[in-house]
């Protein structure tokens, strides 16, 4: 359950239980974002939640462990007097400095605590793992990193790798899952797996300085991770370039194009890199509608993306996936990525690392 602190004439934060994370996941995707001063004049309120606002991260960085570990990784609104932390911390010591931080900002009527703390989903997610343990006869190690869920572990097949890649991820607080497990049937094979999420919105340039903006994201759901980015953008394509030389130079109009997330060299919050230019056609796609879907209404995505943000490869539609009782009965067939989709965007695996 999260919690709404509000604070007494002493700054005493008291809890009092309110509706559950997932509640308000769909509220913070629901709301319109913070109202930024653009040119227009802001009303007094609007004004006082920007303030709060912003000592509140001040606050933040006034901490010294909050500073360094938290505070990139904690989003504060603040609407009507009521601040809204949301994002991934690691333990509940964090939260404790959180708190304390909290106490000395003035003129905030109430927290609505969203956090997600790592020493909690790795509890939520060993208990997760334990009938698998018990059916397959293995033993599985589990961490997190600001929601970021690694696995280790021998298994007797790659099916069973996989599928504890699954479980994990129908956690809706974990942001993605990096599999570590091994399959004691093949060779060992050290893959160097980054955790890569574009943020909506933010600039993208290809490596001749052609920029482009993320539209949305393709989410594999059976790890939560991000496999590749929608940019919209003036991209260089040859038809106009051949055309240009009679026609003298055309406007190439704006598109939507697919961009794996192994094309990426540098990420930032605000900016991205790419190792392509824009005229390696073939290392990138036109999007086309059809073979992706959205996600169902019941999915959460992970944070700090919303339903709208998020699509899946189409065959990802119907994959279901049960614990049998025996290893190789269970429908392992429905969560494996069609080799066609993997081919064209992901030469190196199902992540996109």
């Amino acid at each position: 359950m999260t919690q709404l602190y509000q604070p007494n004439e002493g700054m005493n934060m008291l809890p009092v239980q309110t509706s559950t994370i997932d509640t308000h996941e769909i509220s913070r995707c629901e709301e319109q974002p913070q109202v930024k001063d653009h040119g227009r004049k802001l009303n007094p309120i609007q004004k006082t939640d920007l303030t709060i606002k912003e000592s509140i991260y001040h606050a933040f960085w006034k901490d010294d462990v909050l500073r360094a570990v938290e505070y990139d990784q904690i989003d504060v609104d603040v609407k009507n007097g009521i601040a809204y932390l949301n994002g991934h911390i690691v333990s509940t010591s964090s939260q404790a400095r959180i708190e304390n931080a909290l106490r000395v900002v003035p003129d905030i009527l109430g927290i609505r605590n969203n956090l997600v703390l790592d020493d909690k989903l790795i509890m939520e997610v060993a208990s997760s793992l334990g009938r698998l343990e018990h059916t397959y006869k293995c033993k599985f190690f589990t961490g997190a990193s600001h929601g970021v869920v690694s696995l280790n572990g021998v298994v007797g097949n790659e099916k069973i790798k996989l599928l504890v890649e699954k479980v994990v991820a129908n956690n809706s607080k974990v942001r993605g899952v990096i599999n570590n497990v091994r399959d004691s049937t093949s060779k060992l094979e050290l893959k160097d797996q980054t955790f890569l999420q574009p943020v909506i919105g933010e600039v993208i340039y290809f490596h001749d300085g052609i920029s482009g903006v993320v539209k949305q994201v393709i989410i594999n759901p059976n790890n939560r991770l991000v496999i590749a980015m929608i940019l919209q953008g003036n991209f260089t394509d040859a038809r106009f370039e051949s055309n240009s030389s009679t026609y003298g130079k055309l406007q190439i109009p704006e598109q939507l194009v697919i961009v794996p997330m192994d094309a990426v060299r540098y990420l930032t919050k605000v900016s991205g890199f790419l190792f392509i230019h824009s005229n390696e056609r073939t290392r990138y796609l036109d999007f086309d509608p059809d073979i992706y879907i959205a996600p169902d209404h019941a999915w959460t995505p992970p944070y700090p993306y919303c339903p709208k943000d998020v699509l899946f490869p189409a065959e990802y539609q119907n994959a279901h996936i049960q614990i049998a009782d025996e290893p190789e009965e269970f429908p392992f067939g429905a969560i494996v990525e069609d080799a066609s989709i993997r081919e064209q965007f992901f030469a190196t695996d199902s992540m996109g690392l």
